[in-house]
């Protein structure tokens, strides 16, 4: 594992564990919440139920209004909202866009240099950040697991990577995938698929990664079909289990061509992430 990757993580994977976040929240002494939310999801998945009593007596700053793929300006709005909170903590809740856009926003809004210098390599992260929390909303990215994030800067995709990327607590909670579309379900499934498989034959892998990668495998191998044309809990928890251990695997060997060409795909003609890796390998 590189350095960047090699840092604490606290991670519940189980129906019910965004309940955990208040005790979360208490220990961090949040009085100041910046949530980057997808709305749909948050509305759809139950998630805001959930937490409006945890909500209830903290100051919470809402970043929802964003294009799905992280965009460099969504990146950059979201930091002068950031700063203008001064958060106890960030919560990323949502898909992979969502989730990735918290790392970037709670880490980047710490830093002197600007957005575009550090994505770009003309500067580095050097300040700290937050405490950050993702909840994913649906099974494909991984992104709770991984300390990089993807953003799109004037057409072109970069992938950003620090050991701060990674988020100091994943809540992955399988009941909020439950009221995801079947498409919803099949494409980010793909996605996890994909990165598994990718993580098998990368030149970065491990013998840590490779038994993540085949873990994952294994379950999408048995779920996928089921999570999307008959969802059953056991199938939608074993695609949150699938996608969680291909986001770890990834962390560690990457992704290899298949997911580098998708992005292309998914800038020019609007395929959906996990279809557009799918369809390369």
């Amino acid at each position: 594992m590189s350095e960047d990757a090699n840092v604490t993580q606290h991670v519940s994977l189980y129906e019910g564990a965004l309940g955990e976040i208040g005790g979360i929240l208490d220990r961090s002494s949040a009085g100041r919440v910046f949530l980057v939310l997808d709305e749909s999801a948050y509305a759809a998945s139950g998630a805001a139920q959930v937490l409006a009593p945890h909500f209830r007596d903290r100051s919470v700053e809402v970043f929802s209004d964003f294009e799905l793929n992280p965009k460099l300006h969504d990146v950059e709005r979201g930091i002068v909202q950031c700063r203008a909170v001064k958060p106890d903590v960030v919560i990323g809740l949502g898909g992979g866009t969502a989730i990735d856009l918290a790392k970037m926003i709670g880490t980047l809004a710490e830093q002197k240099d600007s957005a575009r210098e550090i994505v770009t390599g003309q500067a580095s992260i050097e300040q700290t950040r937050p405490p950050l929390i993702a909840v994913p909303t649906t099974s494909g990215t991984g992104s709770e697991a991984t300390h990089f994030a993807v953003v799109y800067v004037d057409g072109q995709k970069i992938s950003l990577a620090h050991r701060l990327l990674l988020p100091d607590f994943g809540l992955v909670d399988a009941k909020l995938t439950h009221s995801a579309p079947p498409h919803i379900t099949a494409t980010t499934g793909l996605d996890a698929f994909c990165q598994a498989v990718e993580s098998l034959w990368a030149v970065g892998a491990t013998e840590e990664s490779i038994e993540y990668a085949s873990q994952s495998l294994a379950l999408s191998v048995r779920h996928l079909e089921t999570a999307v044309l008959q969802p059953t809990a056991q199938a939608r928890l074993g695609m949150c289990q699938s996608a969680h251990l291909a986001g770890k695997a990834i962390n560690i060997s990457k992704t290899t061509a298949p997911h580098a060409l998708s992005y292309a795909i998914t800038s020019e003609y609007g395929v959906a992430h996990g279809a557009a890796v799918a369809l390369n390998l």
